[in-house]
C-alpha cells in the first residue's frame, strides 16, 4: 500500500526536487504568482488552444471535403492517386506536423521561460 508520503518522495525524486515540506507553500503561492510564471502559463495556454483550433479546423475541413458528395471520391484523382486516399494520408499526417510545431515551439519560447521560473523556484526554496 502506497502512502501519501510515498507518493510525495517518488514525485520529488523523479524531478530532481528534494523532499516537498509544509514550508514550501509560500514558495509555491510567491512563484504561481510571479510574472515568469503567469508569463508562461499564459503563452503555454495561447498555444494550446491556437494549436487545437487549428487542428480542428482542419480535421473538420477534410472530413467535410471527404463528405462533399454522396457518391465515393474514387473517380477523382490527384496525379493518378484517389482524392480519398489523399486526404486520409493528411490526416495521418496532421498529427506528426502538429508535434513537430509543439516541439519546436515549446524549445524555443516555452523552456526558457520554464528554466527562469524553476530557477526562481529553487532560489526561493533556500
Amino acid at each position: 500500500m502506497t502512502t501519501q508520503e510515498d507518493i510525495r518522495s517518488t514525485t520529488a525524486d523523479r524531478h530532481g526536487f528534494s523532499e516537498v515540506g509544509p514550508d514550501d507553500t509560500e514558495a509555491y503561492v510567491e512563484l504561481q504568482q510571479s510574472l515568469a510564471f503567469t508569463r508562461l502559463r499564459s503563452r503555454s495556454r495561447r498555444y494550446l488552444v491556437s494549436m487545437a483550433a487549428l487542428f480542428l479546423a482542419v480535421f473538420a475541413g477534410i472530413v467535410a471535403l471527404m463528405s462533399w458528395t454522396s457518391e465515393p471520391q474514387g473517380g477523382s484523382s490527384v496525379a493518378g492517386i484517389d482524392l480519398t486516399l489523399v486526404l486520409a494520408a493528411g490526416l495521418l499526417v496532421l498529427p506528426c506536423v502538429v508535434t513537430v510545431i509543439h516541439l519546436v515551439y515549446t524549445r524555443r519560447r516555452l523552456d526558457p521561460l520554464a528554466e527562469i521560473v524553476r530557477a526562481q523556484f529553487e532560489r526561493s526554496r533556500r
